[in-house]
């Protein structure tokens, strides 16, 4: 389709970035560091001396001894090791109380490379020198997985000498902590420790003293307490600095009015970014309706390319907690799974029942039909015939018929309005790899019938901009969910990361005449980053009446 007014797209505008090393004071400059935790005549658990909780989670709900301690200490355990030597050497002891109540919050901790105390800054390393950072992690056996088997992810960094940097995920990706870690020892391994490292957060930075860590499950994930150990910490430099990381590349691309949904926040996946239905609004109960209940979606952009794991689901969920992710929280979930294949996309039909934080029902035996379609765009629907047969319908016109088992009600009960238990509706999408991260749809309509006074057809091309009062947002990344009004055309500026101190600007026109300004939309919105770009909707309109704009990006 063709854009009214004419985009052109200006390459950006590049800085050099001086880095220079200073030493200064009594302090000693070092391009080697392991910390193998040794236990100095130590056994069993002891106070660390020098890794300490700070701005964490012990301090945000006074968990501290006292309560409201801040650098807290940290325990080493003499009895776990590596290497398995514990005469001499032992590990970090890392505990994180997420549960439902300590949720959405960080545990950050950090140690110094002298070893001399958490505030001792006398041993320092040139940040730009740094290419590597790698550590053991062992994760107690007794600690609950992630609904995909893992432990969330972890941020390494370094302490710098003006301001913390590893807690950033604009200048640190998240490492994963795998469930095999609770079988033995895995190694993680930081491979961009150097990028951005000139200037961190806005702050001019040369040198670091020590190495700094951040588990937090903003995601909302972990949802249970995790204990785990780190040993032999290396941080490995160059004998020069590297080259600074490239450029950005910025890209222009089209999105259509409707309900525009991202993948997530960043690389992170299984994010999931949801609507879910109000309350106020009423529930959405197909057992005991007493004649068939239809739920569907209408997809009318489907901008996914063919490898990439990119989920749309609908979960069906009796009386649910606050929580965005009720296929793993919650006991009772019925779950319409749409996945992107090479060819178009496949749709199953999964449920699960009496299996609180888990899933391994809803991918086993809860797993009861599933259709293909060659295409995803146009309207999917599920429709309860009765309390237990079902029929799911594809755009392509596929379809399929089948049963709930429920030999004695049992099943069917956990969904019934009549037995207390009231159900609510969720829409939205989340990746599951690294190509799906970088994806949105958009959607035309959802719609609801079957239910008499809880029917609804939501065309979210008429709400205007505004989002309808029967949902609400529940989303990792709530600007993961971008309901975008009709009237206007609405285009995609984006550019890659990372992209430190880079800021977007525009201007109707180029040469002397040029006029550049900051973009800013009349939304208000900022860029925010989907996968590995960073983004922002832009419109026509607000290219100031011009019949055409150029955009650049400018480093400061």
């Amino acid at each position: 389709m063709k854009i009214p007014r004419q985009l052109r797209l200006l390459g950006a505008l590049l800085g050099a970035t001086l880095i220079q090393f200073c030493a200064s004071g009594q302090t000693y400059q070092t391009t080697d560091y392991t910390n193998t935790f040794d236990n100095n005549g130590n056994t069993g658990l002891y106070q660390s001396p020098d890794a300490i909780y700070w701005y964490s989670i012990y301090q945000d709900y006074g968990l501290t001894v006292p309560p409201g301690t801040y650098n807290y200490p940290m325990t080493n355990d003499a009895a776990v090791d590596f290497t398995g030597d514990t005469n001499d050497s032992g590990s970090l002891l890392v505990y994180t109380p997420f549960d439902a109540v300590h949720g959405h919050d960080q545990n950050v901790f950090y140690f110094t490379f002298s070893g001399n105390g958490p505030f001792d800054q006398s041993v320092q390393v040139p940040m730009a020198l740094v290419t590597n950072i790698s550590f053991e992690i062992h994760v107690d056996p007794h600690s609950i997985p992630d609904p995909d088997g893992n432990f969330g992810t972890i941020s390494v960094g370094l302490l710098t000498t003006t301001y913390k940097s590893g807690a950033n995920s604009s200048y640190w990706q998240g490492l994963t902590i795998p469930g095999s870690a609770t079988n033995g020892w895995v190694k993680l391994s930081e491979t961009n420790a150097a990028d951005g490292q000139a200037e961190v957060n806005g702050y001019s930075t040369t040198n670091a003293f020590g190495v700094d860590f951040d588990y937090n499950n903003y995601g909302g994930l972990p949802t249970n307490p995790v204990t785990f150990w780190i040993d032999n910490v290396v941080v490995l430099t160059s004998a020069k600095p590297p080259p600074p990381p490239p450029p950005p590349t910025m890209s222009i691309s089209k999105t259509q009015p409707g309900l525009n949904l991202f993948a997530g926040q960043g690389t992170s996946l299984y994010q999931r970014e949801d609507l879910e239905t109000a309350n106020a609004a009423g529930y959405y109960n197909w057992v005991g309706a007493g004649h068939p209940v239809t739920y569907s979606y209408t997809i009318s952009d489907y901008y996914v390319a063919p490898g990439d794991a990119f989920q749309t689901q609908i979960f069906l969920v009796p009386n649910p907690g606050g929580e965005n992710s009720p296929d793993w929280n919650e006991a009772n979930t019925v779950f319409l799974d749409m996945e992107s294949t090479a060819n178009g996309a496949s749709w199953t039909f999964r449920y699960k029942t009496n299996q609180p934080n888990g899933n391994s029902m809803i991918y086993g035996s809860g797993t009861l039909a599933t259709i293909n379609s060659s295409t995803a765009v146009g309207t999917w629907s599920v429709t309860f015939n009765n309390n237990t047969s079902v029929t799911m319908l594809a755009p392509d016109g596929t379809s399929t018929n089948f049963s709930i088992p429920d030999t004695t009600g049992a099943t069917t009960a956990l969904f019934d309005a009549a037995q207390g238990n009231n159900v609510s509706l969720y829409f939205g999408v989340q990746a599951g790899n690294a190509g799906g991260a970088n994806d949105h749809i958009v959607v035309s309509d959802f719609k609801v019938t079957g239910l008499g006074a809880q029917d609804f057809d939501d065309n979210f091309l008429t709400d205007s901009g505004t989002l309808n009062p029967v949902w609400n947002v529940n989303a990792n990344f709530p600007a993961a969910v971008q309901l975008l009004a009709p009237g206007d055309t609405y285009f995609l500026v984006s550019w890659t990361s990372p992209a430190f101190n880079f800021n977007l600007e525009t201007s109707p026109t180029l040469g002397p005449t040029a006029n550049w300004q900051p973009y800013m939309p009349p939304s208000g919105a900022t860029p925010a980053q989907y996968g590995s770009r960073y983004t922002i909707i832009a419109d026509t309109n607000s290219l100031g009446g011009s019949s055409q704009g150029y955009f650049k990006l400018l480093q400061q």
